[in-house]
């Protein structure tokens, strides 16, 4: 007589992580449904919120011990998703579809998703390096993808109240170049400060945990002008503190 093999069981604790990733892939998703009914204030706030999800399950899994390279595979695939298909769905039918020249918008969404496949696929390969230089460690190598996502859709979110008067940010060719750019900023390998290593003196605690608290509100109340400000602040100020760095960092190495 045999008997069946003992069941295997998983702690549910080691599922959190990716049940955070399915979440976001699922607002994700969602904001594609949105973006169809051209409400893209819901999409652009569903994706936000995904990228929020998807900054914290890989430090979750982390605190947890419970990293896998199952949950890798599936935050990738959800990232694509997410960040790849969902925020060039979002620009197109709200702007790129209104290029004369047919096909063009649509060619321009594939660039970005074909960009956005090529990142994550690099950034797998990247996993596997078990030596990483000190750099590595303070930087990503391209834009991450949710930081894409955010910047792809930055016009989409001025224009609802932060610079609707600013005609620009609605120019569908001015939109096609910016997001060619930022599909290629993505696979380049320009070292951009990750954030990684962000440490608080003791006595500035108090200090950063009510300037978050005030941010987290105005997000909430004011949230077209709190998360385009945010992306605008981020493009100004993360270029000049990656090369200062960057070049602190390498000098030291010399």
């Amino acid at each position: 007589m045999s008997f069946p093999p003992n069941k295997i069981s998983v702690p549910l604790s080691r599922l959190i992580p990716s049940i955070i990733t399915i979440m976001a892939l699922c607002l994700g998703i969602t904001s594609i449904r949105y973006s169809l009914d051209s409400k893209f204030n819901i999409a652009a706030g569903l994706i936000s919120i995904a990228a929020l999800l998807d900054g914290i399950d890989g430090r979750i899994a982390r605190l947890l011990n419970s990293t896998t390279k199952f949950g890798a595979q599936l935050d990738s695939l959800a990232d694509l998703c997410s960040f790849g298909v969902a925020p060039s769905i979002a620009v197109y039918l709200w702007s790129l579809k209104d290029i004369p020249l047919q096909g063009v918008g649509w060619g321009v969404v594939l660039i970005y998703i074909a960009c956005s496949a090529l990142r994550l696929a690099r950034f797998n390969v990247e996993n596997f390096i078990e030596h990483k230089k000190e750099t590595d460690t303070h930087f990503f190598i391209g834009i991450p993808m949710p930081v894409g996502a955010g910047l792809l859709m930055l016009p989409l979110m001025c224009s609802f109240e932060l610079l609707s008067e600013v005609q620009i940010v609605t120019l569908y060719w001015f939109i096609a170049f910016y997001t060619v750019i930022i599909g290629l900023l993505m696979i380049s390998t320009i070292p951009v400060y990750s954030g990684k290593n962000i440490s608080v003196p003791k006595d500035k605690v108090n200090i950063v945990l009510i300037s978050l608290g005030i941010i987290f509100t105005g997000a909430i109340f004011e949230t077209w002008i709190v998360l385009p400000a945010i992306g605008i602040v981020y493009i100004i100020i993360t270029p000049i503190y990656s090369i200062v760095l960057y070049k602190k960092l390498t000098c030291k190495t010399v």
